[in-house]
């Protein structure tokens, strides 16, 4: 079954309406979707998708069902995709990416510590990376890094200094 996502306007406020995952969608009219970069030290994570997925580089994330918001749909993505139970207080909104019919909600995550186990969700996840911001841009350059995972990039992470 479908999942119903909640349209939002310009200004990112709920319409009211609801559509089906994959309906095309009027100009004006946004859904939600969310994504988290993961972080240790200099080191960000990022996965390969699944070949189902697109078989491309990208950071977590998902679509935001109706009823949720992006931070809550944030921490059931990590967990789906990369079976990690994040801290919702330590999760750091970073802002938003508008495109003509989405809206992304980016967030980052600082990991510390001795880094858990991952578990991949293997029909959307092939492999998971812990890379350098040069490692990023060396897939962004190749083109093999998703399009949207690459404007959250240049926008929120690239120029962010390292502690």
């Amino acid at each position: 079954m479908k999942e119903k996502l909640d349209i939002y306007d310009e200004n990112k406020n709920r319409t009211g309406k609801v559509v089906f995952r994959g309906t095309a969608l009027p100009e004006g009219e946004k859904i939600l979707l969310t994504v988290v970069w993961l972080k240790n030290g200099d080191k960000y994570l990022v996965q390969k998708t699944s070949e189902a997925k697109g078989g491309e580089y990208a950071i977590t994330g998902g679509h935001v069902p109706s009823g949720k918001t992006s931070k809550e749909q944030a921490l059931v993505e990590v967990k789906e995709e990369l079976g990690l139970d994040l801290q919702e207080s330590k999760l750091q909104y970073l802002g938003d990416v508008s495109k003509p019919n989405a809206i992304f909600d980016v967030y980052q995550y600082e990991l510390t510590g001795k880094l858990p186990k991952i578990v991949l969700q293997e029909s959307e996840v092939e492999d998971a990376l812990w890379l350098t911001k040069g490692e990023i841009e060396g897939l962004i350059a190749k083109g093999v890094f998703r399009k949207s995972s690459a404007m959250h990039y240049e926008k929120f992470i690239k120029d962010q200094k390292e502690l």
